[in-house]
């Protein structure tokens, strides 16, 4: 009997237990809605007579708190859509502008124009991260990463605003901290954008420095420094400095600048992964910021960073010459700074402005990859991609037409829209405003020779992990996401362990191919990784009629799926 058919016996008559234990959140929450009573109320309930009145306000008031919170994180959500969209124009623009000749008085005109529209970005990313906070919605992001690569490209970023204030910049690791290391490398980067920066600001002619160490106390930990020569911090601000809208120095009387979210943001980040920050200054000799946080060792291979430019040199855009790229955006700025850097990348590249035109245009001749827009009028983003997949399945063909990797673009970039997306079947994501090196990362993990298997962008999260994410987004969509996840993986899996176990001794390494990429992508869905890169491994040797080796992997890939199987809810 197989795994899967051994556990769905084991489970036997506990499935509508699961389901009713996923649903009747829904249902209790369907019960919060405001000007809507409790079950208890609703039922007469126990309550003695006199507390009624005090438990019904008291509730109401919970009620209308909770409506608050969340018509408030809807606000912030569809303001920062709204800035971030038009922002891809200009950021856009502006590096397709200083790409090419402009003399050097209008090179100055145009990164005063970039500058400016990047500190209204990082306005709104900031403004976007205190309500995450507030809201209390988690942020961390937790994969591979070298703390020595990602330390080097802040201090690289920030090097033009160290020269232009005199500050040298250093960077000292201890060589006992591993490189490869498992955390989220978006959310340090931020901090130690912030610390590093602030540190710059403060200083005129001196210098800025990062320290970084293992520690082995109670568990081992990491503990960076940013430390500085510049003005140092008075005593009265020091008490305050971790609160929002706390500033070290008044912008409009030292031009330092800054919202005082940036501490309390990194404060918040920091203990999200369960260390702590802190710091010590001397007015007139410098200030320095520290944290620590626990050391967890990478689960795998560091993935490689994208190259600086994001263009990869000559090489690259030849390389690209041929593979054509359909974007599908309703705004017209959108699609014109798509298009350009997409050609400066060395690709092909077309422009529809609705789903309905993306699926003709789809239909009709090949594409390497699609840049879909989520949010547009009529037939949007995924259910444009819903359509295309159920298309693909129907086309048949033996050995299957190739699926079409499909990138989202997205001015919103909370974790539940790239849930969305990858259960409407799209593959990468890649939020807005995006530069030149993230559309050309993102394109050459799709497009190149080495593809992945569908499903497969950078997992956030683990199995647990991304089982709790389908949660979420079932809480907040009123739908049974995770169950049905579960089910359609179960359901698939075996389905697709069958079909290989069929194709290999028979040497048809197309079907192999074409079932082990579904495996690979619907275990990136579930954040079961092991599984996904293994399955993803064996289609890239079907696919090159490389069998030999292949035997062995099956039996792998065999053997980590009942893992899997044995770690999902029952």
């Amino acid at each position: 009997m197989s795994v899967t058919r051994r556990r769905m016996c084991q489970r036997g008559g506990r499935e509508e237990a699961k389901l009713a234990a996923v649903r009747p959140s829904h249902r209790r929450a369907a019960l919060r809605v405001p000007g809507r009573g409790s079950g208890a109320q609703r039922h007469g309930g126990h309550e003695p007579g006199a507390a009624r009145p005090r438990a019904a306000a008291a509730q109401q008031a919970e009620q209308e708190a909770r409506a608050a919170d969340l018509a408030k994180g809807a606000f912030l959500s569809q303001v920062s859509h709204e800035i971030r969209t038009p922002m891809n124009g200009v950021l856009g623009m502006t590096e397709i502008l200083l790409a090419g000749e402009l003399a050097s008085g209008e090179r100055e005109q145009v990164e005063v124009i970039r500058t400016s529209a990047e500190a209204l970005l990082a306005l709104v990313n900031d403004i976007l991260d205190l309500s995450r906070i507030e809201a209390g919605h988690p942020m961390l992001r937790p994969r591979d990463f070298s703390f020595r690569e990602l330390a080097g490209d802040v201090l690289r970023l920030l090097a033009p605003l160290a020269a232009e204030r005199a500050v040298d910049l250093r960077l000292e690791v201890d060589p006992a901290l591993p490189d490869a290391l498992y955390g989220d490398p978006v959310r340090l980067r931020q901090v130690l954008l912030n610390l590093v920066g602030n540190g710059i600001r403060f200083t005129r002619k001196g210098t800025v420095k990062v320290t970084a160490e293992r520690l082995e106390r109670v568990a081992p930990a990491i503990r960076c420094e940013v430390s500085d020569t510049g003005v140092g911090i008075r005593p009265e601000v020091q008490k305050r400095l971790f609160q929002p809208f706390a500033q070290g120095e008044s912008s409009a009387s030292h031009g330092f600048g800054g919202t005082g979210l940036g501490l309390f943001i990194a404060k918040n980040i920091i203990e999200l992964m369960g260390g702590e920050i802190g710091f010590h200054s001397t007015r007139g000799v410098g200030t320095a910021f520290w944290f620590r946080v626990p050391l967890v060792p990478a689960r795998g291979a560091v993935p490689q960073t994208p190259v600086p430019d994001g263009g990869g040199g000559e090489a690259r855009r030849l390389a690209r010459q041929g593979r054509r790229v359909l974007v599908v955006d309703d705004r017209s700025a959108n699609r014109s700074v798509a298009l350009a850097l997409l050609r400066r990348l060395g690709y092909a590249a077309e422009a529809v402005e609705s789903g309905e035109e993306a699926l003709t245009f789809l239909a009709e001749k090949p594409y390497a990859a699609v840049l879909l827009d989520v949010e547009m009028p009529g037939l949007d983003g995924l259910e444009t991609c819903r359509l295309l997949r159920r298309w693909e399945a129907a086309r048949g063909g033996a050995p299957p037409a190739p699926r079409i990797p499909v990138i989202a673009v997205s001015a919103h970039t909370a974790e539940e829209e790239r849930v969305a997306c990858l259960l409407a079947g799209m593959d990468g994501f890649l939020p807005k405003p995006f530069r030149t090196g993230e559309l050309a990362a993102v394109l050459d993990r799709w497009t190149g020779d080495e593809a992945p298997a569908a499903g497969m962008e950078p997992a956030a999260e683990t199995l647990v992990e991304r089982l709790a994410a389908l949660q979420a987004l079932g809480d907040k969509t009123g739908e049974a996401v995770m169950a049905d996840v579960v089910e359609a993986f179960l359901r698939q899996g075996e389905a697709d362990l069958m079909v290989m176990r069929s194709a290999l001794p028979r040497g048809d390494g197309e079907t192999l191919a074409a079932a082990a990429h579904g495996l690979a992508g619907s275990a990136a869905l579930l954040g079961a990784a092991r599984l996904a890169r293994g399955a993803g491994e064996l289609a890239r040797l079907a696919r090159r009629g490389e069998l030999v080796d292949c035997p062995a992997l099956l039996s792998e890939v065999e053997e980590e799926y009942g893992s899997v199987v044995g770690r999902l809810p029952s």
